[in-house]
């Protein structure tokens, strides 16, 4: 599944640019196989932070990841372990060539999904889709738009950009993510957006918390990444067991 990982925070991190200094969003996802949980994402003048929190049915329990991209290094974001009290850094990559995929783009027409005038679109990447109703009803819905290009999981520059040219880009109000038996449908869908005000202390890095080594790839050294549930199902029981109790050691509460 292409929302379970820590990337998804980061993918929503870059924020939404709305009234006074800020607004918050939040939206649900759930997965016809189990797992369900909420991101919930702020941003203001000062930056932008998401909270990721899963309930996966073979943990025995859930998971919450958090991450942070602020205004002085909007190229950088940090993710957040509140446990082990520390943070790695991942450079944001804003070019496709990384993006091996090819994206086809089908408009279906124009609906209204809670309370926001959609267009419906169906985007085809091989044996995957992903059916979108996106908006342009939202003030600068481009500036969060902006937000998906940077989880790989969940959102690509390269689709976003075929989007466009079909003239179906907005703020995604509801996604559907069909393509894999294993994994089941996955379902992600706007529930509040609502503007408010923030202040430079809600965007800055916990006071206490230590920098983790880093891989080149910004993952932390001896903490494991947190797979999509495709990678979790493709793992043998052996494998999935120590995968899981190695997420209960670093994220579980």
């Amino acid at each position: 599944m292409k929302t379970y990982t820590l990337a998804v925070i980061a993918v929503f991190s870059a924020g939404i640019l709305m009234g006074q200094n800020g607004a918050y969003v939040e939206y649900k996802v759930a997965s016809s196989k189990g797992p369900n949980g909420t991101v919930k994402i702020k941003y203001s003048e000062f930056g932008s932070s998401s909270e990721f929190h899963m309930i996966v049915p073979e943990m025995g329990g859930g998971f919450t990841s958090k991450n942070l991209i602020k205004k002085t290094t909007p190229d950088v974001v940090y993710t957040i372990n509140d446990k082990l009290k520390s943070y790695s850094e991942t450079k944001i990559n804003e070019t496709t060539s990384d993006d091996p995929k090819t994206y086809v783009v089908k408009k279906i027409g124009e609906e209204k999904v809670n309370g926001y005038k959609c267009v419906h679109a169906m985007v085809t990447e091989g044996n995957e889709t992903h059916e979108v109703w996106n908006t342009k009803d939202i003030k600068d819905f481009d500036k969060y738009s902006e937000a998906f290009r940077h989880n790989k999981k969940v959102g690509s520059l390269k689709r976003e950009q075929a989007l466009k040219a079909a003239g179906c880009d907005g703020l995604p109000v509801k996604t559907i993510h069909k393509g894999n038996e294993k994994e089941g449908d996955l379902t992600m869908e706007l529930v509040k957006l609502e503007k408010t005000t923030f202040s430079t202390s809600d965007f800055e890095l916990p006071a206490g918390y230590s920098k983790g080594a880093s891989s080149a790839g910004g993952t932390k050294t001896g903490a494991p990444g947190v797979k999509s549930q495709e990678e979790i199902m493709k793992m043998s029981p052996e494998e999935r067991a120590k995968y899981i109790e190695e997420l209960k050691k670093q994220y579980g509460k």
